[in-house]
């Protein structure tokens, strides 16, 4: 693939345990709008708490990470649809902010997969029924679907694909990236324990299916 958009949750989860050393490994670049350059850089870059890792962020721009410019108008248009899908009591549910719709917008307009370890955009784009039950169980609320939306989106988003940064780990290890002396399936799988506890969505059925397909 000649390019992977990333959303800056990817970026963090992989940055929180010294992985980010990967975005130069593979052949392939990897793209951020500005939004996500934004979230990850410029907006924590003054913060007591997370200004040394917006540091060791920016020192990935032009080397790891490539910043691309995205289309507004797609952006726009889909956190405008992705923030009408649900409602509750006619009151309409916020779903993505600026930054994974930034994200969201260059995959789709470049036509390269999605790297995204927060879920609903994920679900977003894959199984909009599912993130509406998850919403639910979340509040606690009753949640209807906008169908006509929906289907927009779909169109929209037809042929998006989305990875995790777990799928990118497993990769990493299949192709011997890691030389750490340790056998691949416990390496991975306490990597993959690892980014889940950073907030890559994923569960324990998920983890040792990807554990399982390391030889």
């Amino acid at each position: 693939m000649k390019a992977i958009s990333c959303d800056s949750s990817s970026i963090i989860a992989l940055g929180t345990n010294c992985l980010t050393w990967l975005f130069e490994r593979f052949d392939t670049e990897f793209w951020i709008p500005n939004y996500v350059k934004k979230e990850i850089v410029d907006n924590p870059l003054h913060s007591y708490k997370f200004g040394f890792e917006a540091m060791r962020n920016g020192t990935l721009l032009g080397r790891g990470l490539k910043l691309k410019e995205t289309d507004p108008q797609l952006r726009n248009r889909i956190i405008g649809l992705a923030n009408s899908l649900f409602h509750h009591k006619s009151r309409p549910i916020e779903i993505i902010q600026y930054g994974e719709a930034d994200a969201l917008a260059l995959s789709v307009k470049e036509g390269v997969p999605l790297l995204v370890d927060e879920k609903n955009t994920r679900l977003l784009v894959e199984n909009r029924e599912q993130l509406r039950k998850l919403s639910e169980h979340r509040t606690g609320k009753t949640i209807e679907m906008n169908e006509d939306v929906s289907r927009e989106l779909g169109k929209l988003m037809k042929g998006v694909k989305v990875i995790r940064s777990s799928e990118l780990v497993t990769v990493a290890v299949k192709r011997g990236f890691f030389e750490w002396g340790y056998p691949k399936r416990q390496l991975l799988q306490s990597m993959l324990n690892a980014l889940k506890l950073s907030g890559c969505a994923i569960n324990s059925e998920e983890i040792k299916e990807l554990v399982e397909s390391v030889e």
